[in-house]
């Protein structure tokens, strides 16, 4: 009994409300890097669309592009980094600076959707860190319509008996962002993006997003 008091705290812990729709995020401005034909930032390495948003060679374009969007966009997968270049282009990141860093003013294009902003330059990155305050909060929510197509995996599947069994391993992965818990399979589903891959998305079961 002491046990499952215990295990309710932390499933209720884990179930915090989310103080606005969507994941929470900040963005902070890091600096101007250097971007070479294999990318800097390539966290979208394998990804071919993310909702309605096509990729193409690690990256996303947008004819209106904000610093808000690609922020927003890259949080979709949790990553710690991103970048906008040329005017139009944003990529997502685990790390940054391999190609080294670049004069500030090599990061002077104006962004493609707010002239005041701006977005790196010809292959120059202006990069940005994204932090999860809400990083614990999950908020359970109906199944996203949209899905994340990719040639490499988006998820992995472990047994559980519970919610919290899919939640605490979640919030122990940095690579995780939702998770799916099918409670008539006893199976949960961890998903590195907060959309599920196409391949789940008609799964029966009950979505949290992380964050």
């Amino acid at each position: 009994l002491q046990k499952r008091f215990f295990l309710l705290i932390a499933y209720f812990a884990l179930l915090l409300t989310c103080a606005v729709r969507g994941r929470v995020f900040r963005v902070s401005y890091i600096g101007c890097f250097v971007d070479e034909s294999d990318r800097d930032l390539n966290g979208l390495t394998g990804i071919d669309r993310i909702g309605a948003k096509a990729v193409d060679n690690k990256r996303t374009e947008k004819s209106d592009m904000t610093v808000e969007f690609c922020g927003g966009f890259c949080s979709l997968g949790g990553f710690p980094y991103f970048g906008v270049q040329d005017k139009k282009e944003c990529f997502c990141g685990r790390s940054y600076g391999r190609f080294g860093i670049s004069d500030e003013a090599d990061c002077k294009l104006p962004c493609s959707g707010n002239s005041s902003q701006v977005c790196g330059g010809r292959w120059r990155n202006s990069v940005f860190a994204l932090t999860y305050p809400k990083l614990r909060c999950f908020k359970q929510s109906p199944m996203p319509s949209l899905t994340v197509s990719s040639t490499l995996p988006t998820s992995w599947s472990l047994a559980a008996q519970t919610a919290l069994d899919c939640l605490i391993p979640c919030e122990a992965s940095a690579d995780c962002q939702a998770v799916i818990f099918s409670g008539q399979q006893r199976l949960c589903h961890l998903l590195r993006f907060a959309y599920p891959p196409a391949s789940l998305s008609s799964t029966d079961g009950d979505f949290f997003l992380r964050g």
